[in-house]
């Protein structure tokens, strides 16, 4: 039995720490991506903008096993024109959302279709975050999404018993996110001190560590009975 992974935003952050991880543990991983740097002999990479959604009825998934366990990983995001909702372009808000939750939509969509009752075991892990649970000023677009993917995941749950869904969260965590939010205006963002001490206190999880934990739930998966998980709560050795 093989097992496969479908990964968005596997060119950095918690994408490329985790696409490296599984590759370490044998998974065959296919990463969905704008770039890439991973060469392995088990790594087939894709390049794609997922903002451009009506490519994505394009994507080949691979053909594999009934014997075989595949998951997907939405993992790709983007927080976008850090701006509050009256200021922002309309370009921006389609691709902003395009990336958050109208393509994770159309791969989990696609991939159930493709897959189900076809292979042993499906699994569908969501890369949430704790915006989806309160809104931040300037950050509308992002809270309002990645709400939708939660949602999302709590669809194909209620829709589909036997697939393992769960949408994650992994808490506040040093990438390329983080920079641009402490690089923004405050006037845009007035939340921004407060992010700078985020930093400047070291509480900002470091992205090998949250793709540890993400590797631990895909091994573990039944011990995770709701369909939200906070990384937070979680401690592995």
């Amino acid at each position: 039995m093989k097992k496969h992974v479908i990964i968005t935003g596997s060119s950095k952050g918690i994408g490329r720490e985790l696409t490296l991880l599984l590759l370490e543990n044998n998974f065959q991983v296919y990463g969905y991506a704008r770039t890439n740097s991973i060469k392995h002999k088990h790594f087939m990479f894709t390049q794609v903008d997922l903002s451009k959604v009506g490519l994505l009825d394009n994507l080949v998934f691979p053909k594999i096993n009934r014997e075989d366990k595949i998951y997907l990983i939405n993992n790709a995001g983007e927080i976008g024109v850090i701006n509050p909702i009256g200021n922002k372009l309309t370009n921006e808000i389609i691709d902003e959302i395009n990336i958050n939750a109208i393509a994770p939509t159309i791969l989990c969509n696609n991939v159930i279709k493709t897959y189900k009752n076809k292979v042993k075991e499906l699994n569908i892990l969501n890369i949430s975050s704790g915006a989806a649970l309160r809104p931040i000023p300037s950050w509308g677009t992002y809270c309002q999404s990645k709400a939708a993917l939660d949602m999302l995941t709590n669809m194909i749950k209620e829709e589909n018993d036997e697939i393992n869904a769960l949408s994650i969260s992994p808490g506040i965590v040093d990438t390329d996110m983080q920079r641009k939010i402490r690089s923004v205006s405050s006037s845009n963002f007035p939340l921004k001190d407060k992010f700078i001490e985020y930093y400047t206190n070291g509480e900002l999880a470091d992205p090998l560590i949250i793709a540890r934990k993400i590797f631990y739930i895909m091994a573990n998966l039944s011990q995770f009975k709701g369909n939200i998980v906070s990384l937070r709560d979680l401690s592995i050795k």
